[in-house]
């Protein structure tokens, strides 16, 4: 038995139509997956597969399909069918059935199998939605005609509920999205257009689309997509004129203010200019003064230099005349030179000579101190002689001594084998008392350590039990994340509470927690994240001060309820004991605190009262069964049950997950909570066990520290006290030796003077040492005495060239004398000479220092002058030296009185208050004018471009558009009239009057534009208008004026006359007959069944619930009837159904 929404058990079951006025007998046959299935096997297998009641005439033929329309559409574990094989006819398909067997889902397969989104539907969001309760994978394959005669293109798509992940192919081949919406658009497949596919869930949606929509849905229907890109271009085209538009007129207003202010600076610049002309002239005579003054200075500069002229050549001839006598002082000052120079060498060579002879002397005085030292150490030889003899007989009687004193006293001990012993012993039990030290210290350390690492622990887990006393913070915290506005809009409220009348409550998510967190979850799955967020107010007043301060005034996004009812106004449809009788653990309500008014709004925005929920999983069965449940959530997912409006009323379970984790409910403190804080708290009582053992601890060992430390401190005691004894003996020992080593001392020295006195007595024949030594001394005084006669002789004859040396110095002397005598006399008369020349000199100085002062005084003149005219115009210069020609006779005086009387006259001439800034300002509106000027001319031709062009779009674009709606307007019309109602369809252009609005100045620039209008293209539309009473009006379609019926007619209607007209393969309209009467309803299908059943139109699919009796039928319709659902019977035989209606019709004729 197969399973309708994989809850129920279904019976399959097809029955045929019945026979149409025609006579002729249509119908479908559906036949199992596997005809030799049994009852058993049947129960396995829920897919069912519909094929046409007759064989296919040769409108049915494989050629007759249109490129892009359906040959074949197979659904596997696809919303409530687990398998199903479809098979449409090229032309027209009805699919009629209960409501609630899977009409619409069809419709869905077709529109999701070729690549558009979920939302086109208006159904679920996600992809996953759409597969099978209970399985996790579905998939939807459609077959559509190819552009060759006989080609197929087959694109699956494979669904994935784990992953919300879709796999496409094309004829088997994996590939993209994009290459499928490629594949579509080459066949012209259009699902995105309500006029082509128009399900269940949007036909209220297309007497909404407003005139401007429906023009682009019509457009795209037909396949024009060429005009839609006019009519882009066109708007785009008319926005820039516009633009250009505003842009003329401004810069036309600004032209015109700009002239008027051009105009007015005109006077003030013609007074500038001539204070400018007065600026001219005073610069002129201001430059005069100076060049006068340096005129005068320039006289005193030429006779200054004449004048230091004069005085150079009289300073010349003065040092000619002098020059004969220096010549001759010259000469005799060389010779006194000469002979000072000679004397001078002659004194070089006495000095040499005394400094030989002192140098002889000196030797000869060091050879006599040789001597006396040879002397005296002749008299220590014999003297050391004497003395040794004498030091002998000493050391003698002292080493006598020091041996009777030694002998007396014995050597001391030293130190014992049993005192070493106790010293080692005192040693090893110190050492050992140390290690004991170094231990326990180990031990305190590591147990100061886990003390340390304890109280660290216990500051955590303290630390811990203060954040879970914070739950509000962290609730808060948790708000600001999830929605800043709203975080803000309570800051904002907290501090504002004296504003209102009663109490306003926080956002629900922090009014409300959950008693069980296990609940916290589902509960969030339930209400909603703008329930979560809001304010809840107690009055109007209140919600006017909140909106007015924290929506106009703080622009935050935030939302705010007043509730005129109370908590006691809303009641659960059942008994909590029926609920848990079906496995529910009672209503979302039961788990939830919070204020009493929090509370009520739950209720009215998310209906908590009413939707139960349960940890683990219900009887779905059950549940349905029961009829008063219509949204649960359990064992994870979250059920919506939808029932049908006709037929049997069968349920439709829509699933969704379950939210896994609370983001902003709490239960104030969950379990995991309360399991943390229990946790927390038992740790550290455990924690302060442990620190009060390891502060046992620490005291046993302090104890234990002190008395190793006592028994160290003797143990070093008696160590320093042996050590001591120790040292004391070897003390003793040491200086028993020390006077031993004195002793042996004295003999060795004794015995080496001894054995002196033994060598010496022994040598016999030969010389003694000390002989030798007496010998040798004497041998160098004789050698001493030599040298002293040589050093006498060559003294003497030192003393002999002195003497020559100085006789020959003498005589130089006196030449010199006689020299210098003359060279006095003619110095006398030079330096009368010279006299005359310092005084030429003088004079040549006081000249040339009046010439240095004249000539600076010329040039700062000079400065000064072109400081004053450096920074003139080549017509100021100018001007400058035509004055200075006009004013040669002029002093200096006069020139600075007319300079004076011209400043005053300009002084006069500036409390006018006009500045160098008017003649800037005058040039800046010249420029900004000519500019103005410049870009008014240039938008003016950019806009007579942009008309004519405009108007070569607007002849492509007008005449096909208003071709194409006026055969739609007569189809419609037609179909009205064929149905006993009134229609129309026209083209609503829209303009705004912008363009005639333009200044007659624009139109005079204008040569050769086009056409003007006021079009505003991007808001043309197609208005629809229709009338279904006698003597009514038309009356423009829309979701308001006609009645749900009316609007379906209108809508088939039109739809219908694009029959003809479209480019798209096939046109799917899901349940568009309902809320029609019979007779609209009758007259409608009948049309239908004309456009749709003609040779050369597009495939259509007709979805419908029901139909009514002995309607139109076509030999090119093909009907499939879905019969899916709890209501079939047991067994039902379709091959007999279909010959039994077959005979009643034959009867029947």
């Amino acid at each position: 038995m197969t399973k309708a929404n994989g809850s129920h058990p279904a019976k399959r079951m097809v029955k045929g139509e019945p026979p149409g006025r025609n006579g002729s007998a249509g119908g479908v046959r559906a036949s199992q997956a596997d005809s030799s299935m049994s009852e058993s096997d049947s129960e396995n297998d829920d897919g069912f597969h519909l094929t046409s009641a007759s064989q296919p005439s040769s409108s049915y033929a494989s050629d007759a399909y249109k490129p892009g329309s359906i040959k074949h559409i197979a659904l596997e574990n696809f919303v409530t069918y687990d398998h199903i094989s479809v098979t449409p006819g090229p032309h027209m398909n009805m699919i009629i059935g209960p409501n609630g067997t899977g009409k619409s889902t069809i419709v869905c397969a077709i529109a999701l199998g070729l690549g558009e989104k979920t939302s086109v539907l208006g159904r679920a969001k996600d992809i996953s939605e759409f597969v099978k309760h209970g399985h996790e994978q579905g998939s939807i394959e459609i077959t559509l005609a190819g552009k060759q005669p006989g080609s197929s293109v087959t694109i699956r798509r494979e669904i994935h509920r784990e992953n919300n992940k879709t796999v496409w192919r094309i004829n088997g081949r994996i590939c993209g999205a994009g290459e499928v919406a490629r594949t579509t658009r080459s066949l012209h497949v259009q699902v995105g257009s309500l006029c082509q596919f128009l399900p269940q869930d949007r036909v209220v949606e297309f007497s909404k689309l407003s005139p401007q929509a429906l023009l682009r849905e019509t457009l795209v229907a037909v396949g024009r997509d060429d005009l839609l890109q006019l009519q882009a271009d066109l708007a785009d085209r008319r926005q820039r004129e516009r633009s250009m538009l505003a842009d003329h007129r401004r810069l036309s207003g600004e032209t015109v203010e700009l002239q008027k202010k051009y105009e007015a600076l005109e006077r003030d610049v013609q007074r500038w200019r001539e204070r400018q002309e007065a600026e001219s002239q005073l610069r002129v005579l201001t430059a005069l003064v100076p060049v006068a003054r340096y005129t005068a200075a320039k006289a005193l500069y030429d006779g200054a230099k004449e004048q230091r002229r004069s005085a150079h050549a009289r300073y010349q001839e003065a040092r000619n005349a002098a020059g004969p006598a220096e010549d001759e002082i010259l000469e005799i000052e060389g010779r006194v030179a000469a002979a000072e120079n000679q004397r001078r060498q002659l004194a070089d060579k006495r000095t040499a000579a005394e400094r030989s002879a002192r140098q002889h002397m000196a030797k000869f005085e060091r050879l006599e101190a040789q001597q006396r030292d040879l002397r005296a150490e002749l008299d220590a030889v014999r003297e050391r002689a004497r003395r040794r003899r004498e030091q002998i007989a000493q050391l003698r009687a002292e080493v006598t001594r020091l041996s009777a004193q030694l002998d007396e006293t014995p050597r001391p001990e030293g130190e014992s084998d049993e005192s070493l012993r106790e010293m080692n012993e005192t040693r090893a039990r110190k050492l050992e008392a140390s290690n004991e030290l170094m231990a326990l210290q180990d031990e305190q350390q590591a147990l100061a350590r886990t003390g340390r690492r304890i109280n660290d622990d216990v500051a955590r887990r303290a630390e811990q039990l203060r954040g879970l006393d914070d739950v509000a913070a962290r609730r808060r915290e948790a708000l600001r994340r999830f929605n800043e506005d709203t975080w803000r809009a309570l800051e904002w409220l907290e501090a504002n509470r004296g504003l209102f009348a009663q109490h306003v409550f926080a956002p629900v998510c922090l009014e409300a927690s959950v008693r069980d967190a296990r609940y916290a979850a589902l509960v969030e799955t339930i209400v909603g994240a703008s329930t979560l967020r809001t304010f809840v107010v107690q009055c109007d007043a209140d919600y006017h001060v909140f909106a007015r301060h924290v929506i106009d005034t703080m622009r935050l996004r935030v939302d705010v309820v007043s509730l005129r009812r109370t908590l006691d106004d809303f009641h659960a449809p059942q008994p909590a004991e029926r609920l848990r009788a079906l496995g529910f653990d009672g209503y979302a309500l039961d788990f939830v605190d919070a204020p009493r008014p929090v509370l009520a709004a739950l209720c009215d925005r998310d209906r908590i009262h009413e939707v139960p929920v349960a940890l683990g999983g219900v009887d779905n069965e059950a549940v349905r069964a029961q009829g008063f449940v219509k949204e649960y959530v359990a064992g994870g997912t979250h059920y919506s049950v939808t029932r049908g409006r006709y037929g049997s009323r069968a349920a439709t379970v829509t699933t969704a997950r379950a939210r896994q984790h609370a983001r902003l409910l709490s239960a104030g403190e969950d379990d995991e909570a309360r399991e943390e804080r229990a946790r927390c708290t038992r740790e550290m009582s455990e924690l302060r066990d442990r620190l009060q053992a390891n502060e046992q601890a620490m005291k046993r060992l302090a104890v234990r520290d002190g008395k190793a430390r006592d028994a160290h401190r003797r143990l070093e005691a008696r160590e320093g006290e042996l050590r001591r004894q120790r040292d004391a003996r070897m003390d003793a020992v040491r200086a028993w030796e020390r006077r031993k080593i004195h002793v042996d001392s004295k003999l060795a020295q004794l015995e080496s003077l001894v054995g002196e006195e033994r060598r010496d007595a022994q040598a016999g024949g030969a010389a003694s040492v000390a002989q030798q030594e007496r010998r040798r001394i004497e041998q160098q005084l004789r050698d001493n005495a030599s040298q002293r006669a040589d050093l006498v002789d060559q003294a003497q004859r030192a003393a002999a060239e002195s003497a020559r040396v100085l006789h020959a110095s003498v005589a130089a002397g006196l030449r010199g004398l006689s020299d210098a005598r003359a060279l006095a006399g003619l110095r006398a008369e030079a330096e009368r000479q010279r006299r005359g020349v310092e005084d030429a000199r003088l004079a040549f100085d006081a000249a040339s220092d009046a010439f240095a002062r004249a000539k600076q005084h010329a040039k700062e003149c000079l400065d000064e002058t072109r400081l004053v005219t450096q920074d003139m115009s080549d017509a100021e210069r100018q001007a400058v030296r035509d004055a200075q020609e006009q004013r040669q006779d002029v002093t200096c005086e006069a020139l600075e009185i007319e300079l004076s009387t011209c400043r005053q006259r300009l002084s006069m001439a500036a409390s006018a208050g006009l500045s160098a800034r008017v003649m800037e300002e005058h040039g800046r509106r010249k420029q900004q004018l000519e500019a103005n000027r410049a870009e008014r001319e240039r938008i003016g031709g950019e806009l007579r471009v942009v008309r004519r062009q405009k108007q070569r779009l607007r002849e492509q674009w007008q005449a096909p558009l208003e071709g194409i709606v006026a055969a739609i307007g007569r189809n419609f019309a037609r179909m009205f009239e064929h149905i006993g109602c009134a229609g129309e369809v026209a083209l609503r252009p829209a303009g705004d009057g912008v363009v005639v609005a333009a200044t007659a100045e624009a139109e005079a620039e204008a040569e050769g534009a086009a056409p003007r209008d006021d079009e505003d293209y991007g808001a043309w539309g197609v208005e629809v208008r229709v009338a279904f009473r006698a003597n009514e009006a038309l009356q423009a379609l829309d979701s308001h004026r006609q009645s749900g019926g009316e609007r379906a007619v209108s809508t088939i209607v039109y739809l219908q006359a694009l029959q003809a007209l479209v480019s798209a393969p096939f046109r799917v309209v899901d349940e568009i007959n309902q809320g029609m009467d019979p007779r609209n309803e009758r007259l409608v299908h009948a049309l239908i069944v004309d456009t749709a059943c003609r040779p050369d139109v597009a495939q259509y699919f007709l979805i419908t619930p029901k139909l009514l009796p002995g309607l139109e039928y076509h030999a090119r319709m093909k009907v499939l009837c879905i019969f899916n659902g709890e209501w079939q019977p047991e067994s039902f035989n379709p091959a007999a159904y279909i010959a039994h209606q077959r005979s009643s019709s034959s009867q029947a004729a």
